[in-house]
């Protein structure tokens, strides 16, 4: 039988003393040595985590398919590696803006990556390319940043995130959080969360950078329980969503590979109605604080990814496998250089969100100049047929049915 919650048990009860029983419950589940405790109260109660059977399970589930997604992961090439990556944070920042009603295309954060990328200085002009701070946050979670360590760290990842994504009457000027108070509504009007009031957000921020750096939690754990919080505390008037699922990749990067990380909004997009109800039951009153449930719905979400994920880099191992064939065969035929470029363009097929080819990655591949990757390519399409075109400005190119059709792709 599924963990069951404390409001579950109670409505079960029919007896006339299934009110102390509860609370009897209750005081058990929050003072077993197994039992993690935040010091944090929700209105009345504590914040707390039981450790059942099934979260030790599927915690251990998760770190085991980890190491596979892991090993899948160190054997790819270093040109799909990086395609990779760059796909998976487009689709990132894009459902995770979605989920708040915030539209961006992935050609706008393909934009926003590239002027990360290729700048070194940033200068004023870069940064109003559309959503640039948002994608450089994601683009950053690649290189083992650190947590917020004071109050401040949170608002300036906060001002990084909602960049282009909110009315700037909602940022708060005179402070680093909102002061005034906030009531979520669903469709139908009825109000699903009061946010703590303004003049206690900072103190609870505090804590929950406490509960973040944690040493006695596990770290899986101490991430899913450090999302409700934040959400909880709502510290801003609008892009707490946003704020809070980056701040969620940004913890999870510790114990997880950045795969995974990067597969989460999407699967948690797509599996929203699971995962707000999963808030709604850490706040019932008659479930005491207990975050139990709210940390096995988010792991079950992280698992999903994972599973997605294995799949997903199973069946593009296998595709990578066949093109290394195909071009052994091919290499008499074309020439070494036609060959890598061929290589090359197989990867971004494979592993490019838009499966596209340009002459300035193409030229730092090869290790010739971006003239001589643009005569490359255009041979390669116009006289082999191997290669389309598919924009002129910038020019790009993807592999053509033919092309595929040659490779076994």
């Amino acid at each position: 039988m599924a963990y069951p919650t404390l409001q579950k048990l109670f409505y079960r009860d029919v007896s006339s003393d299934r009110f102390s029983a509860h609370d009897s419950l209750l005081k058990e589940r929050l003072t077993q040595e197994s039992t993690f405790r935040t010091g944090i109260f929700l209105d009345d109660h504590e914040l707390f985590l039981a450790v059942p059977r099934e979260l030790s399970l599927l915690n251990e589930q998760v770190l085991r398919r980890e190491r596979k997604v892991s090993a899948l992961w160190r054997h790819l090439p270093t040109i799909a590696l990086g395609a990779f990556i760059r796909s998976l944070i487009l689709d990132e920042v894009v459902y995770s803006n979605e989920m708040e009603g915030v539209h961006s295309t992935r050609r706008q954060i393909e934009a926003a990556l590239n002027r990360v990328v290729s700048s070194a200085d940033k200068t004023s002009k870069l940064k109003h390319t559309p959503f640039y701070e948002m994608a450089n946050l994601y683009l950053n979670l690649t290189k083992a940043p650190s947590m917020p360590r004071e109050l401040q760290d949170i608002r300036t990842i906060y001002d990084a995130v909602v960049a282009d994504g909110i009315d700037d009457v909602d940022v708060p000027k005179d402070s680093l959080f909102r002061t005034g108070p906030v009531i979520i509504e669903d469709q139908r009007g009825k109000i699903v969360h009061t946010a703590v009031p303004g003049n206690q957000v900072e103190d609870i921020l505090s804590k929950w950078l406490t509960l973040a750096s944690s040493e006695e939690i596990p770290e899986l754990y101490s991430a899913a329980l450090c999302h409700f919080l934040f959400e909880y505390i709502h510290p801003f008037y609008d892009g707490n969503g946003r704020t809070g699922r980056y701040l969620l990749a940004l913890q999870l990067t510790a114990p997880l590979s950045d795969a995974t990380v990067l597969s989460l909004s999407r699967i948690i997009a797509e599996n929203k109605n699971a995962y707000y109800k999963a808030f709604s039951i850490t706040e019932e009153e008659l479930n005491g604080g207990e975050g139990t449930h709210f940390v096995i719905t988010m792991l079950e979400l992280i698992a999903q990814a994972q599973e997605e994920l294995i799949a997903d880099l199973e069946t593009k191992r296998s595709a990578l496998d066949t093109l290394n064939a195909r071009l052994n065969e091919l290499e008499a035929k074309f020439g070494k250089r036609s060959i890598d470029a061929l290589f090359f363009a197989g990867q971004m097929q494979l592993f490019d969100i838009f499966g596209e080819t340009k002459p300035m990655e193409l030229a730092s591949y090869l290790n010739v100049s971006e003239a001589t990757a643009r005569r490359l390519l255009k041979y390669l399409a116009d006289e082999k047929g191997l290669l389309e075109r598919t924009n002129m400005r910038p020019v790009s190119y993807r592999l053509s049915k033919t092309g595929c059709g040659m490779l076994g792709l």
